[in-house]
């Protein structure tokens, strides 16, 4: 993993989440569907991390119905289980 302090993870994953969704903060409780997210905007999401983070993610999580913190776990966990 390219970062491996949470901090800097959250704060990246956080990122790509906003601005692939075009949303803002206050809406990080809404899942990846009620914020119009689509199969494409997962594979630029998914594809954003791994080139940031280098960590895969799994598209169903935000496929369905995902939250911004079901994505950070998993993006948390696979980085741990990487390093």
């Amino acid at each position: 993993m390219r970062d491996t302090d949470p901090v800097d993870v959250d704060r990246h994953v956080t990122d790509i989440w906003n601005t692939v969704l075009d949303v803002g903060a206050d809406e990080c409780d809404a899942t990846f569907g009620e914020l119009g997210g689509t199969a494409l905007a997962a594979l630029r999401m998914a594809a954003q991390i791994q080139d940031r983070l280098g960590v895969a993610v799994d598209l169903a999580t935000l496929l369905h119905d995902g939250t911004l913190d079901a994505l950070l776990g998993q993006v948390r966990a696979r980085a741990l289980s990487e390093m």
